[in-house]
């Protein structure tokens, strides 16, 4: 099934997709194994400089493979795209979807570029992600913030306006739109709160286009599951499986008799599986599970 059709099913049947960040064979044999395992759809994703670091033909060729190979559904994104040429290139390397983040430009630069990117997308079937908040603004990253207090990057006056947000997405023609409710990148000394009455409203105004979830590493389940329910088909995780990696494989390096192993294939390994079991976690309570 096409991306259109994956995330109409998830609206209709309530449950979301998992969309993992991958930069490296090891995230991506540890998305893909999780999905094989739990028969899930899922998406892979890389930010633009996660892109960079592994190459969009090799990354694209690589996720083609595994698709192949696996069985599993998968769509791949292009996550927070900062430009217009990195969206075009990302759509002539065959990509799924195109998430295209003019948050941090003028609100007219914005819907001007995203014109452009659902315009050229379109005409190859390519669904086009959207947003007008900065969810960094107060210095979020996609990175291990345990040490800091989630409300130093939380400001409720930044939160998206639901008629705003309708506005955009009428004059854009985005297919999916990433709300700021609540929701930061990266992992914090507390869960983050989700404003789930201001996620309905946006919601009731945009009732023809999908929402995503950014942020999703630290969310508690319960509000994970309500967002759902409210209408969220995609949910992005990144930090937990950065961070489940760097543990698993300091750990690795540091006990016998991997202290001195110098073979890569030999100390990854668990570090993929950290990363498995997180993403498999993800998937059950996505409700994603079986849905192939």
């Amino acid at each position: 099934m096409k991306a259109s059709e994956w995330l109409k099913r998830a609206k209709k049947e309530k449950f979301a997709i998992g969309a993992f960040n991958a930069a490296s064979i090891e995230t991506l044999k540890a998305v893909v194994s999780a999905a094989k395992k739990l028969r899930s759809p899922v998406i892979i994703e890389a930010s633009y400089s996660e892109v960079e670091f592994i190459g969009m033909r090799e990354l694209t060729a690589t996720v083609r493979a595994l698709e192949r190979d696996t069985g599993v559904p998968i769509l791949l994104n292009l996550d927070h795209a900062p430009s217009l040429i990195s969206c075009q290139n990302a759509i002539a390397s065959g990509f799924d979807l195109i998430h295209f983040d003019g948050s941090k430009l003028p609100y007219e630069k914005n819907l001007e570029i995203a014109k452009i990117v659902t315009g050229i997308a379109h005409e190859k079937g390519i669904l086009v992600e959207g947003e007008i908040d900065n969810i960094n603004a107060l210095g979020a990253s996609s990175s291990d913030h345990r040490h800091t207090n989630i409300e130093t990057v939380r400001d409720e006056k930044l939160y998206t306006d639901p008629k705003l947000a309708a506005s955009f997405v009428k004059e854009t023609k985005v297919d999916i739109f990433a709300s700021f409710i609540g929701n930061v990148h990266g992992l914090y000394s507390e869960a983050k709160t989700l404003q789930m009455d201001l996620l309905l409203k946006i919601g009731e105004g945009l009732p023809d286009t999908f929402l995503s979830l950014h942020g999703g590493s630290g969310i508690s389940a319960e509000q994970i599951k309500e967002s759902i329910t409210i209408g969220i088909v995609k949910i992005n995780v990144n930090s937990e499986l950065r961070v489940a990696f760097r543990d698993a494989l300091k750990k690795t390096l540091e006990e016998e008799p991997m202290k001195d192993e110098v073979a890569i294939y030999k100390i990854m390994p668990e570090a993929i599986a950290a990363m498995q079991r997180i993403v498999e976690e993800k998937i059950l309570l996505f409700g994603s599970a079986g849905k192939i």
